[in-house]
């Protein structure tokens, strides 16, 4: 299938000596059990929201030397599933499968050159079910979406700049299908669909955030949201989600790797860049700040008593109160909305 590609525009690079800016601070309550491969391993969140008691939520996160790990609210870990170099993952409820409404994360694999594909039960527990190979060099990001009919479907990314639609399921049916295919002009990673509106966040990890509808032959609609360089983007643009609050309460978060920040858009008004935030040691707590984020992913489920609006999860590329392994910081979102003017 012969892919889109973007035209590439010209960069220009600007070196500056100047202090990193001076953003407004959050902490963290809770960081997951550090990962067991050492140097640079967690890469990728995603959270699980069980319905029935949502306290009993769950967090699956790529540790992109050995497989999935599984971690509770508290931290712990629950479950670990080794597959190798998974590097991205995402999720999605509500999709239909053999008759019945189930959880499906997929995340690309580096070791075999394509995307895997778990389902999650009722209870939590995470299940491998299949292997899809890519022609890819080097999978690396991936974002899932699902349709009103309940069929799920993932944007996978190559780091050459390629991207590929997958239709996972069809009737109930999980088959994956390669539906199109279009291309970047540089390296991305990071992405999000935002089911409600139908729209595709891309990060280029050089170059800025990209919008387009959910639709990869549809990529000629792609627009630039936010600029590296020309505004609070710092390289490399990394994780992004989407938090779908209340109506005129949506949000898009993204990972400024270069400055240790987190630009916020709100969806609603056109993607307005609302300010930025930064993860910070805690005043009370030993856990430290984050640095050098790569994935990132919210939900605007209650969870709890400890997230009452939700929670975002970050990646911290430098776990060091203790010094450890690499692991995941979860953050009150009420800690980033009081900050912004979300309402």
């Amino acid at each position: 299938m012969q892919a889109m590609r973007i035209a590439p525009l010209l960069l220009v690079f600007v070196a500056s000596c100047a202090q990193p800016a001076d953003y407004p601070r959050v902490a963290a309550t809770v960081e997951t059990a550090p990962v067991a491969s050492k140097r640079d391993a967690a890469d990728d969140p995603a959270v699980w929201v069980n319905v029935a008691d949502p306290s009993s939520s769950l967090i699956l996160a790529t540790d992109k030397r050995r497989g999935l790990a599984v971690y509770d609210l508290a931290g712990a870990e629950r479950q670990f599933i080794e597959r190798g170099r998974l590097n991205n993952v995402d999720l999605r409820r509500d999709v239909r499968l053999g008759g019945v409404e189930t959880t499906l994360a997929a995340a690309t694999n580096r070791t075999t050159q394509s995307f895997d594909v778990f389902e999650v039960s009722a209870e939590g527990h995470v299940t491998f079910r299949i292997e899809q190979p890519i022609e890819m060099d080097d999978p690396y990001g991936i974002c899932m979406m699902r349709d009103e009919r309940g069929n799920a479907s993932v944007f996978v990314n190559d780091k050459n700049g390629d991207y590929q639609e997958w239709r996972l399921t069809h009737a109930g049916e999980l088959a994956p299908v390669l539906m199109a295919s279009f291309a970047l002009s540089s390296q991305p990673e990071g992405c999000v669909v935002d089911d409600r509106t139908g729209l595709l966040y891309a990060g280029e990890e050089s170059r800025g955030v990209w919008v387009m509808p959910a639709d990869a032959s549809r990529a000629d609609e792609m627009t630039l949201i936010d600029s590296v360089g020309e505004g609070p983007l710092v390289a490399d643009v990394e994780g992004m989600s989407v938090y779908s609050g209340d109506a005129g309460r949506s949000f898009l978060v993204v990972s400024s790797q270069g400055d240790d920040s987190f630009a916020v858009y709100h969806i609603e008004d056109a993607h307005r860049y609302l300010g930025s935030f930064r993860v910070t040691d805690h005043p009370e707590l030993p856990i430290d700040g984050v640095q050098e984020t790569d994935g990132l992913d919210m939900t605007a489920h209650a969870l709890g008593d400890q997230f009452p609006q939700g929670m975002l999860v970050v990646q911290d590329g430098d776990n060091r109160l203790p010094p450890d392994n690499q692991n995941f910081k979860l953050i009150d979102w009420r800690e980033v909305a009081a900050i912004f003017p979300l309402r």
